[in-house]
Parts: C-alpha cells; structure tokens; sequence
C-alpha cells in the first residue's frame, strides 16, 4: 500500500518549480543549439507527368505537409515531370511551371496554392487574384477509416480528422483539448487514463468504463487499445508527433470488429521517411489556477534514415506533467490530483524491395495519478477528503510487427501486434466498509492480434478489401479489500477471450456521380470469466461463459455530381459482445448470473457542399439509431457493481462542421450537434428499479457545440492568434430509477485563447485554457447505493485556467 508521508508537500513549491523551469530551459537551449546544424529539410521525388491533384498529394503525404488548394484550380491541369531531390517549397514550384498556378507559405507551415497574378489561367485573365480569392481551406486530409487512403470529405461515412498541423495549432495535447470539437463527440473527463469518449450518445457511464467492453473502439495504427472485458486502463496518447487523429462517428463493426458500437478513435503516427533527416523538439511551461505547482513538457523526434531509400527509424520522447489543482483535507495533500506522463515511440521501416516492406511499432506509455481527480461539492472548491491518496497508475506496452506487399492487383497487409496493460490502484472503502477500508488493484492484461487483408488499388470502378482478424486476450483482475492492513475480502476475475472474424468490403462506380459500398463482417467471439470472492480461507468460485456469433452489414449510396458536392446514405450495425456477473450472490437482491450482447442499427444521410471555390464547406449528417439490449452497469446495495440488459433506445441528431476561409488570413471553423438519445420503453431492472420510458441515455447532451476562429498576419515573424470555445448542454450521470441517484453534469462553457508568432524554424505560443475558470462537470457518480446525500455526490471538472508558454522546432 502506498501512502505518502503528510507532509510530502511542504515547502515544495520553490524546489518544483526550480526543478520544472530547468528542464524547461534545457530543451530550450537544446532547441537553440540543433539550429546551428540545421537546414531546410529535402526530400527525393519521383512523380512522372500526372493529374495535378494527385501529385500535391504525393507531395503533401512524402513531406509531411499540408497543401491547401482549391479543387477548381486544379481541375485538367497536369503536372510536369518532378525528378530530384528538393524542398517542398522548389518541387512545387517545378511541378506548377506552366500551370497559372503558385505556392505561397502561410503562418502554421501549410503551403497554399494560388493562381499568379498577372498569369495565365482562367481567373487571372479576368483580373488578378488577391488574397481574399486563395483558398485557405485545409480539409482534404487524407484518411484511411476505409483501411485505404482517401481524402476525408469524400469518404461514405462521418469522419473526421484532425491533421498534425492542425493539431499543433490548438496547441492539444491530449483528449480534453481536442476530440469534443469533432461533432457528436463527448470527452467524458475522469480518471485519467479511464476517461470515456462517446459518440452520438451511445454510452452506459460517465464517470468511468462500462462493465465489459466499452463503447467506442480506441486505436493506435489500427492496433486495438481498448480491451474486450472490463478495461485495465484506456491510453489518452499525447498528440506530439502525431499524423492525424481520426474520428469515425457511428457503429465501425465491419472494418474496426466488436466494441465499436457508437464510433472509433484512431490514432495515427507520423511515418519514417527513408530518404531525409527530420527533427522536431517542443518545450512548455505552465500553471493552473488554484494549484502552485508548474507543469511542463519535454518532446523530442527524430527520423533517422539509416540506409538511404531502405532502411529507416523514428524515435519519439515525451515526457509532461499536468498539475494537480484539488486539495485532498484528508490526507493533507495539496494539488493532489497531477498527472504525470512519459510516452516512447520507435517506429522502424525496411524496404526490402520496390513491392515489399517490413515495419517494427515499439509503443510505451506510463501515466501515474498520485491521487484521483473527483471533486466532493459539499466540502467547497476543488476539496476532497479521502483518508489515503486514491492513486492510480498505468502503464501500456506494444509490438507491432507488419508487412505490405504489393501484388500488383492488391496490396497484401500482415500485421501482428501484442499489447500488454498493467494497472496499479488504492481506493479508499471507508464509506461503503468502515474505517481504514482499502481496496488495492493491480490488474494486467495481455491482448495478441492477427491481421491479414488484401486492398485493391484505388481509383478504378470496382474497389475491394478482405481481411481475417484473430484477436485473443487474457485479464487478471485482482481486487482485494484490506482494513487496518488485514485482508477482508478476496477478489480476482479472470478474463480469457478469443475472437476470430472475417470482413470485406466492395465498392463499384456506376458512373462518374454514382457509387455503391457493401461491406460485412462475420464474427465468432468467446468469452470465458472466473471470479474468486470472499473472506479468507471461504472464497467462492463462480465460473462462465459467453459466445457470441453474428454478422454486421453495410451498405452505402454515393452520389457526387461534381468537386462542390457529395451526398450519401448509409446504414450500418454495431455490436459488443455479453459477459458474466462474477460477483458473490447476495440473498436480498436477486442478481443476474450474466448480461447478453447488445447491438444498434444506424442510419444516416450525409450532405457535403462547398461554396466559394471550396473556401466555404459544410458537413451535415442526419441520423437515427436503434439500439437493443442496451449492457448497463448497476449498483448493488452492498456496492458490488453488475451489468444487466435493459430494452432499446433511440438516438436521434444532426451533426454539422462548417469551415470558412473569410480570407487567406481568416478562417473560422464551428462544429454543432443535437442530440436526442432515450430509452424506447420502460425497462424493469428488478427489485423494484423501473427506468421509465423516454428516460434520458447518461452523459447525452442535447446540445454540444465548439467554434473557432484564427488569423495570421503576412508581415514578418507571421504571428497569429487562435480563439475557441466549447458550449456543452445539460446531462445526467446516470439512469433515473436504476436505484441510485443520478447527478447534474455538464451544462458548461469553456474558451480558450492562443497567440504566437514564427522565427524561422520557431513557433513560440502563449496560451490560456478555461479562461473564465468555470467550473464545468465532465462527469459524476454518486458513492451511496440509495437516498440523495450531497456528502456523497462526486463530481469530475474541466481542469481550471490554465496559462502557459511554449516553444516549438521543427527542421
């Protein structure tokens, strides 16, 4: 049992923030002197004569930048032969000669693409162009939530991405700063580390994981971070370095398989490159209101071309501290609840040949949660009082093993991956058990998968993909209740599951407007559970299992009658498989020994138009879910959590992201949801708990929306400024009548500023978060079985305002 001295803080505050602001001034002074050695990055191309489009992009994927142009532009131009080695900035400069066409460099290192004034296309004969006529629009990011590149505006299916660049500018570093502006997405902030993320309502809990799998499948390189059973910790990766994350909205059980009910999270890594050296290091400093502790980050990357065009590596470094702003009155400690982080990245790529290759993913990420990060309201602002520190502590690991082949009708993907969790946790059971109640954790996981898919190439008027998937995890979950350092109480769960799928998907154009996708897969999961519970020397053993088997269809129409507009209708189904109760059986309450699968059917219809030369676009999706057998986790009144089904519910919104270049210096982007997601009919839990018809689904707001608007300025140093805000509607923690309380959360508004300006290879930004300090509820639990006591209401917030200062280079 861990429990720091009381007076473990005392005086600290001199010493922390000497020992923050050194580190803070060495990777700065690191930064400084790698700009001695630096230059402007090359890069070899070989681009034959082509449809101009398509060669921006080989540009923009090869050298790790974002190209902004306007589709019209471009439309029947071709491009000039590019052979050699340059700069981003001279291989478009050669590839646009002839074209009417320029590049010109905004603030943020995006490259946009303009007619010449004065030149020869079809706009500049009619007068030449000014900056109000470039388009600054930034949204053709290429993603692969169809497991192949496309640009993201002209997938079948609500994604969006938010590109590195992108990334950088908002300054996010983690879920909190970034994934709620997608529309129909909820960052449920709680323990870090066991957050959830839902999407378009569809969610049990918000204060931590459902009781088995959750409900939005989290990614890293398609490698599988969230766990089959109850998860041992869900990784919220720092985006440093990162390509782009992307957010696929609605049930992905075709391509991404089980736990994917509402949506996925992907996270994807910048690759090697095997013919240019890269750099990238950034350094912050900070503080949060109401705490006296400094946080900082330290992050470094490096691509190392070892053997040039065939052998390659990129290592990346982060280590950030997030500080604590809760005092814990009964432990003593202040700023308790920090938040500490260290993230390593090897990625390592061999290009055997023209037609194979052989790529090695080394992922690690530790965080570590001295104390937890809920809030008891009764007491008064940012109070807690727990008799020991509640810590909880993460670590996650993985290997990835992949290989592409290309077989000239398709491309061959073997990809192999083993993720290990290990959990390390200390809950004080005062309330619930008596005095000097503690419940340790130390759960681990260990999670193999197999992948094997063949795609064919893009661009045809058939398209394909078929893939098998085996995936197969073992969970040891102990639990054990110690009271004045005696154990009380024995509880471990054994997780074993295994998971064999087949997939495919197909896409045929009818025409140059007309295209249908068919997509399917057909899944064999088992799950087998083993539970250990009781007092010393009189464990029970409880034992199940569950089998699950199904097919989950897509389908999908397409119809583009030109670059300004795209519309589809889709409809797909999502599924998680059931699990067993393995709690000990209690004689006044009448628990169910297991919980089925559940499943939604989603139907949507998606309208994409842009105005303007594309400066204006708009993506609005309607859709209706139906979701039955809804997995909830419920409350015992001796505290032992259980998952029970309860009927259906309807889901029901409009999403909307609209982006705008007002000019080639001002853009405003604005994300807007409504929500409409309750139970279709009233479910009788038992024991006298009856959730009633048209009862609201937990952690769903009506309304959620997120604006922003940046401009930069085109003199020199080219600083820039960035506003946001988030607005969130209200929402509830849980059911009314599933016998415990339901709290009040979200119903907040949040806005952030950003401002900076660029010294040749330097970005140096000031920030400030939650800048009207709100206290806005992410997410609540109620620690009692029954009644309405404030004393025991438990509340999680958006962190307070936060001020900083950082320091970004890039080769």
């Amino acid at each position: 049992m861990r429990i720091p001295a009381p007076d473990q803080t005392v005086g600290c505050s001199k010493r922390v923030l000497r020992r923050y602001l050194t580190a803070a001034l060495a990777a700065a002074l690191s930064v400084l002197a790698h700009d001695a050695f630096a230059g402007t990055a090359t890069f070899a191309f070989d681009i034959p004569p082509e449809d101009l489009a398509l060669a921006l992009n080989q540009i923009a994927q090869q050298s790790h930048i974002e190209i902004a142009y306007s589709a019209e532009l471009t439309r029947g131009k071709a491009s000039s032969l590019l052979r050699g080695r340059y700069t981003p900035e001279q291989a478009l400069d050669k590839l646009l000669q002839g074209s009417g066409l320029h590049v010109r460099r905004i603030a943020g290192g995006a490259l946009v693409i303009e007619t010449e004034r004065g030149g020869a296309s079809p706009s500049s004969e009619q007068g030449s162009s000014s900056d109000s006529d470039a388009t600054t629009q930034l949204g053709n990011i290429i993603v692969t939530a169809s497991k192949r590149s496309q640009k993201q505006r002209e997938v079948a299916d609500s994604v969006i991405a938010f590109s590195g660049n992108e990334l950088r500018q908002m300054g996010a570093q983690s879920f909190e700063d970034y994934i709620g502006r997608a529309p129909g997405v909820i960052f449920e902030q709680a323990i870090p580390g066991l957050s959830n993320v839902t999407i378009r309502g569809v969610g049990t809990t918000t204060a931590g994981p459902d009781q088995g799998q959750g409900t939005t499948g989290i990614y890293l390189n398609d490698i599988p971070l969230t766990d089959p059973s109850f998860a041992t910790s869900i990784p919220d990766i720092d985006t440093f370095d990162l390509q782009r994350v992307e957010v696929l909205r609605g049930p992905q059980g075709t391509l991404f398989g089980a736990a994917t009910l509402g949506g996925a999270v992907n996270y994807i890594v910048n690759p090697v490159y095997l013919d240019t050296y890269d750099a990238r290091l950034e350094s912050s400093v900070g503080g949060t209101q109401h705490s006296s502790d400094v946080g900082y980050t330290v992050k470094g990357a490096f691509n190392l071309p070892i053997v040039t065009d065939t052998l390659g590596m990129r290592v990346t470094a982060i280590k950030r501290f997030d500080p604590g702003y809760m005092d814990n009155i009964g432990t003593g400690q202040k700023d308790s609840n920090s938040h500490d982080i260290e993230d390593f990245r090897i990625n390592t790529l061999w290009q055997i040949n023209r037609r194979v290759s052989l790529s090695f993913f080394f992922f690690y990420d530790s965080a570590k949660n001295p104390d937890a990060s809920y809030v008891f309201p009764s007491l008064g602002d940012l109070k807690r009082d727990t008799t020991i520190p509640e810590f909880t502590d993460f670590a996650t690991r993985i290997n990835n093993l992949k290989v592409d082949t290309d077989l000239d009708f398709a491309t061959l993907t073997l990809s192999a991956a083993l993720t290990q969790k290990t959990q390390t946790s200390q809950t004080d059971a005062s309330t619930p058990l008596g005095p000097d109640a503690v419940i340790l954790g130390y759960p681990k996981t260990r999670m193999t998968s197999l992948e094997a898919r063949l795609t064919s190439p893009s661009g045809g008027a058939f398209e394909w993909l078929a893939g098998v998937y085996h995936g197969a995890l073992h969970e040891n979950f102990p639990e054990p209740v110690y009271q004045n350092g005696q154990l009380i109480e024995d509880l471990t769960i054994n997780y074993v599951s295994d998971e064999t799928s087949e997939f495919g998907e197909a896409t045929y154009r009818f025409s140059d407007q007309w295209r249908a996708t068919l997509g399917g897969r057909y899944y064999d999961i088992s799950l087998h559970t083993e539970s250990i519970v009781g007092a010393p020397g009189a464990d029970q053993i409880t034992a199940g299992r569950q089998v699950g088997r199904g097919f989950s269809p897509k389908i999908s129409i397409t119809y583009e009658p030109g670059s300004n507009f795209l519309t589809y209708a889709l409809v797909s189904k999502g599924y998680r498989s059931g699990g067993v109760n393995l709690i000990p059986p209690n004689p006044n309450f009448q628990t169910p020994s297991t919980y089925g699968s559940d499943s939604l059917v989603n139907y949507e219809i998606g309208f994409r138009p842009s105005w303007f030369n594309q400066r204006l676009t708009l993506d609005s999706t309607l859709f209706y879910i139906n979701w039955s057998d809804i997995q909830l986790r419920l409350a015992r009144p001796d505290g032992y959590a259980y998952a029970a089904n309860a009927g259906g519910a309807h889901n029901i919104g409009l999403e909307n992201a609209l982006n705008w270049a007002a000019t080639s210096n001002l853009q405003f982007q604005v994300s807007a949801t409504y929500l409409n997601a309750q139970l279709s009919k009233a479910t009788n839990l038992g024991n006298g708990n009856i959730i009633a018809e048209g009862s609201r689904i937990p952690g769903a707001p009506h309304w959620s929306v997120s604006e922003l608007a940046a401009y930069h300025w085109d003199i020199a140093y080219r600083p820039y400024v960035t506003v946001s805000h988030r607005l969130i509607s209200s929402a509830q923690s849980g059911f009314a009548g599933s016998g415990t309380p339901s709290l009040p959360i979200m119903n907040y508004s949040v806005f952030d500023l950003r401002a900076g300006f660029n010294i040749k290879q330097y970005d140096f930004s000031l920030y400030a978060n939650n800048i009207a300090d709100r206290r806005g509820v992410t997410a609540a639990y109620y620690a009692g079985s029954s009644g309405a006591d404030p004393g025991l209401d438990r509340d999680f917030y958006v962190r307070p305002r936060s001020v900083g200062l950082r320091i970004g280079w890039h080769m």
